[in-house]
């Protein structure tokens, strides 16, 4: 299971090997709102979410995930820093954006996948996930109500294979950021 709880302050203000996870379109645009702010901070991972996008038609990434790891460009006074979990969640943006029905559809898929993705780099590289802080993923620029999405996510059942390192009791803690 997930659990979310609330934090004010800044997303970006994380220890080093943090998952920040946003929800995106598929189509390699981070051109506003909180994802413009992830392009701002971590350009060598927006290029790399852009070549995701540019090699697989959108209906195809609905619904996944992609975790990039920390770029060297990116990392910060340690040597470390932050993954980028991506949830694709609508094929487009702006006025193209999928309804909202259709973006609460693909944002459970999207979180799963995202956890299987961070479960199978924990096993590859021997090391764990710190910690996993989101923005209220939807409730901007793909206007879907933060309680909606809130709820798919916390009403997910994980499996094996879906549980991170830093579960507690096979519980995911993911904190919510908003200023």
């Amino acid at each position: 299971r997930i659990r979310i709880t609330k934090r004010i302050g800044d997303i970006f203000a994380a220890p080093p090997n943090t998952v920040l996870i946003h929800a995106c379109n598929a189509v390699g645009s981070w051109g506003g709102g909180i994802a413009l702010a992830f392009r701002n901070h971590y350009p060598s991972e927006f290029r790399i979410y852009r070549a995701h996008c540019a090699r697989s038609a959108p209906d195809r990434l609905v619904g996944t995930a992609l975790l990039i790891s920390p770029q060297r460009e990116s990392r910060n006074d340690t040597g470390r820093g932050h993954y980028i979990g991506c949830l694709f969640t609508s094929r487009s943006h702006g006025t193209a954006k999928d309804p909202p029905e259709s973006i609460l559809q693909a944002t459970a898929p999207a979180m799963r996948h995202l956890m299987r993705l961070i479960v199978e780099k924990e096993v590859r590289t021997g090391v764990g996930i710190g910690q996993l802080r989101m923005c209220k993923i939807n409730s901007g620029l793909f206007a879907v109500p933060w309680a909606r999405s809130k709820r798919a996510i916390e009403e997910m059942e994980l499996g094996e294979g879906e549980v991170p390192a830093c579960a507690e009791g096979g519980v995911v803690q993911v904190v919510v950021y908003e200023r």
